[in-house]
């Protein structure tokens, strides 16, 4: 027996009768038979295709005259995972089987039944269900409660198909679950970019059981989302079908790392460059030296004339604002590949890239030299300093960052015994 949805009610359903009036309908043609009349879906599939469906599933699916007509199973009923049948057996009695239907109202519809051969010869199955709706059983009513309650995004695909997506799912990428029924992840949130990554993520599935990322994916907005992605298999009777796959969100947790990683390189006062990734900045420089000769680089180490005084008669905060608007300055007045750097109390370095000679060099001294003398606005007063500037191309004898920096820091000192306000070239 199988059964079928009526009123509210779940009636029972003749397998026996159905096959009849079925082999009857096939073999005469006929448009009306005694399974339009049946409370149930019911369909007919040959070699994996649906030839045959009744009124009442014609209805659910939103479809009219000979739409349905050889349309692969696997595209009207997702998941239909009936237990296996032996190939020649003809048997009466209903196999259990569980599937997914898209109605025609874009809704998801869980149905539940029975199928068996019909002609095994032709390899032709009767199949015979009703929705599930909220009469399934409490071990599926609870599966269902728990993958709505969890965190997690959790998605099942098969066959491209998505069959099933949580509320978290929803909220991460904006697709309801009537809107990612039937279509596949990758058509919903895989970047284009990222098709390959997917590729790889499933071979790894396929060969080791299961596969990880920290990535992104692409919600319905079409922003990118940061994300930790875990895939495995997803098993019917020790076989695999399709995938299940769950998200989680990193946004935050990327945010603070790179937070993190922004204070660990720059300076809390002015947001410049630490004296650490500078010399990061100036090694890589004068590597790209050392591959193109005729694209050198230089330093400039500035010292603030007189800050000592203002920060001891003005005030530490003073002496803050008046850093911060010295870095302000600095950068106003560089090109985007130079890179200035707070090297620690009124020290600054910058690192002037992609010059040839010393001369252009010089020119850039001149110009921070020129800006730092003009008077600065501190709390309603104004402040006049000035700078101590050394300044060191790089040379054959510049193989790391530290070299060039010392030598350009020599220099200052000697532009600061000689009065400050001025320039000196290492020589």
């Amino acid at each position: 027996m199988g059964t079928a949805k009526a009123g509210g009610k779940t009636a029972p359903v003749n397998l026996g009768a159905a096959r009849a009036g079925f082999s009857e309908a096939i073999a005469h043609g006929a448009k009306q038979s005694i399974v339009d009349v049946l409370p149930a879906l019911v369909f007919v599939e040959r070699a994996g295709k649906i030839v045959f469906a009744n009124s009442e599933a014609k209805e659910l699916l939103g479809l009219a005259g000979e739409a349905w007509k050889e349309r692969p199973v696997e595209e009207v009923l997702w998941g239909f995972f009936p237990y296996a049948i032996a190939p020649q057996t003809r048997t009466t009695k209903g196999t259990p089987f569980r599937a997914t239907v898209h109605a025609g109202d874009g809704r998801l519809v869980p149905v539940e039944g029975t199928c068996c051969i019909l002609n095994p010869e032709r390899r032709e199955t009767v199949i015979v269900g009703h929705s599930a709706g909220r009469e399934r059983a409490p071990k599926l009513r609870l599966m269902d409660d728990v993958l709505a309650s969890i965190p997690e995004a959790v998605v099942i695909e098969r066959g491209n198909h998505i069959l099933y997506s949580n509320a978290a799912f929803a909220r991460m990428f904006g697709y309801a679950a009537e809107e990612a029924g039937g279509g596949s992840l990758r058509q919903l949130i895989v970047p284009e970019t990222r098709q390959s990554e997917q590729d790889r993520l499933e071979k790894a599935v396929d060969e080791k059981g299961h596969a990880s990322a920290e990535t992104v994916r692409m919600n319905r907005a079409g922003d990118l989302v940061d994300v930790s992605i875990q895939i495995g298999p997803l098993l019917v009777d020790g076989s695999r079908v399709g995938y299940l796959s769950t998200f989680r969100s990193i946004g935050k947790r990327r945010d603070v790392e790179s937070k993190l990683a922004q204070d660990a390189m720059h300076d809390a006062l002015t947001g410049l460059p630490n004296r650490a990734l500078f010399l990061d900045r100036v090694t890589q420089a004068l590597r790209r030296r050392a591959r193109n000769p005729r694209r050198s680089c230089g330093v400039l180490y500035l010292d603030l004339d007189h800050f000592k005084e203002i920060n001891s008669t003005r005030g530490h905060a003073a002496g803050d604002l008046l850093l911060l608007r010295a870095a302000q300055r600095m950068r106003a007045v560089l090109r985007s590949q130079d890179s200035p750097a707070r090297m620690g109390g009124d020290e600054f370095a910058i690192l002037v890239d992609g010059i040839a000679t010393a001369a252009e060099l010089e020119i850039v001294a001149r110009r921070i030299l020129g800006e730092i003398h003009l008077p600065f606005e501190i709390d309603g007063a104004r402040v006049q300093v000035g700078a101590s500037i050394g300044a060191a191309m790089a040379g054959p004898e510049h193989m790391a960052g530290e070299a060039l920096l010392r030598d350009a820091d020599l220099a200052m000192q000697r532009a600061r015994e000689a009065g400050g306000e001025r320039y000196e070239m290492h020589a």
